[in-house]
């Protein structure tokens, strides 16, 4: 990438920050960090335009495709979001996530390979893992 500007991705109350490379009007090297709490705010009251300046702060190099460092660094930033704001979200936000999440993290632990095949050592072993705490 060349020039650079961060970019905030809060989900709840507190910010990430990753480097997001800059095009044209989206910033330049030594650009104020963007404030994308406020528009994930309008984002979740449904506001589409909120959703479109999110995007276009995210797509610095406007290809209209989060690729490479792009989609790295946005995925980095979310998830590190949401596992730092845990406990601060709604009921109904973690209910959603987790409706989400829960059968990806179930294929994923009892089939890692994606082979369809799981043994009965392997089931024993990972579903242990992965309903007891860590």
């Amino acid at each position: 990438f060349g020039s650079s500007a961060f970019c905030r991705l809060p989900i709840a109350t507190s910010s990430v920050d990753f480097e997001v490379a800059a095009m044209g009007a989206k910033g330049s090297k030594g650009a104020p960090p963007v404030d994308v709490h406020a528009i994930l705010g309008r984002i979740q009251a449904g506001d589409a335009k909120a959703v479109e300046e999110c995007w276009a702060h995210l797509d610095a190099d406007n290809s209209g495709v989060l690729e490479g460092e792009e989609s790295k660094k946005c995925l980095q930033a979310v998830v590190a979001e949401l596992l730092s704001n845990m406990d601060t979200l709604s009921p109904e936000v973690v209910k959603s996530l987790a409706k989400a999440a829960v059968p990806v993290f179930v294929v994923k632990t009892l089939d890692p390979d994606g082979d369809g095949k799981i043994t009965k050592d392997e089931f024993s072993a990972r579903i242990l893992k992965a309903m007891t705490p860590s």
